[in-house]
């Protein structure tokens, strides 16, 4: 156990009269000339460690920020998101600390639950050392019906945070990079990459619930690389060390059939006969991927190869070759910074999609 040495203060001043005090008397008081720091036992001149009080003024820094964040996240709901921003609350709110300015105190983010769209609120420390809301807002989800995508990722060099956008069935999406001014957000040059892929500056965020401080309280960044925590599951210790290995068995299954069992109706108003073509693994397969602007793990039970969507107003194909395969055993090769969960309401529900750029081989 470390003791430290305790010092008292000691008041060195003179003694004044000051007249006119109220009921016509005169009282002493203390002009203070100066401070010291005595041993209380000795009595003797003594000055504080100076590396310990600086070390104690750095903790209560660091506790000062720690303290503005969790407060915000015991109230998310006091900071208004700009009236621009399109979505339909849900009620729940996430949190993540990225380096968003090069400061050295992490910047706070906020993400406002929304059915469709979230909107993120930036929070950064002010020069009062309170946190301050930004006015503008980036944004995650998929707008209306579409297939646009949006996601938000946090910047490896700590020089902003990036805004995402791009397509379900587009093979590139946009990158953004913004930049806090005060608390305003500035879009700054845009950079076109590969859906599949990263840039290099891109660092995918793990989002907290609000309920759950401790991440906060130990003062880490919450993000990780592009690609992601480790993933397991079937035979992928006979993959290359960047890529995992999917085996099974071609299958078609409508969409009734992967919704009744958990009770669901078709999602977006798509015939339930759809038909979705699936590579039905051996086992179940626990894996970890990007979705939104953070990760998720989850155990599959298949991965979605090709669609044949039914809707009012035609069919829509998507990879409509898996159809020939069907009843073939496959062994699928895909690069593990491209996995990813989709983060709206498309079918298959929740699934891993297989893009015709990974690899295959048949096994029968």
């Amino acid at each position: 156990m470390r003791f430290r040495r305790a010092l008292a203060l000691v008041v060195v001043g003179s003694v004044g009269v000051v007249s006119g005090c109220a009921g016509g008397g005169e009282r002493e008081t203390v002009v203070v000339t100066s401070t010291q720091w005595v041993e209380p036992d000795s009595g003797s001149v003594a000055e504080p460690d100076a590396g310990e009080t600086k070390a104690e003024g750095e903790a209560e820094n660091a506790a000062d920020w720690r303290t503005e964040y969790e407060w915000v996240l015991s109230h998310p709901g006091d900071y208004p998101v700009n009236a621009a921003a399109q979505y339909t609350p849900d009620g729940t709110y996430e949190y993540a600390l990225v380096e968003a300015t090069g400061g050295g105190t992490p910047e706070l983010l906020l993400a406002v639950g929304g059915s469709d769209t979230t909107p993120v609120i930036v929070f950064t420390i002010g020069d009062d050392g309170k946190a301050r809301a930004s006015t503008d807002v980036l944004m995650m989800g998929a707008p209306g019906n579409g297939g646009g995508r949006l996601t938000v990722l946090a910047s490896a060099s700590g020089s902003g945070v990036y805004q995402i956008s791009g397509s379900s069935l587009g093979k590139e999406s946009v990158s953004e990079l913004f930049t806090l001014h005060g608390t305003s957000l500035s879009g700054g040059a845009k950079e076109t990459f590969p859906s599949e892929g990263h840039l290099p500056d891109h660092q995918l965020i793990d989002w907290n619930p609000v309920s759950s401080p401790q991440p906060l309280r130990d003062g880490n960044l919450t993000v990780l690389p592009p690609s992601g925590e480790s993933v397991s599951g079937g035979d992928s210790q006979t993959a290359p060390s960047n890529q995992i290995e999917f085996v099974g068995n071609v299958v078609r299954k409508t969409g009734e059939e992967l919704m009744a069992p958990r009770g669901l109706d078709m999602p977006n108003g798509q015939d339930p006969q759809s038909e979705y073509f699936l590579l039905w693994l051996d086992q179940p397969m626990t894996v970890t991927g990007f979705v939104g602007g953070g990760t998720d793990t989850k155990e599959i039970q298949y991965v979605a190869l090709g669609s044949r969507e039914l809707w009012p107003r035609g069919p829509e194909e998507k990879n409509i070759e898996w159809e020939g395969r069907v009843g073939e055993r496959i062994r699928i090769l895909k690069n593990k910074d491209a996995i990813g969960f989709p983060s709206d309401t498309s079918m298959p529900l929740g699934a891993l999609w297989i893009s015709p750029e990974d690899s295959f081989e048949v096994l029968n």
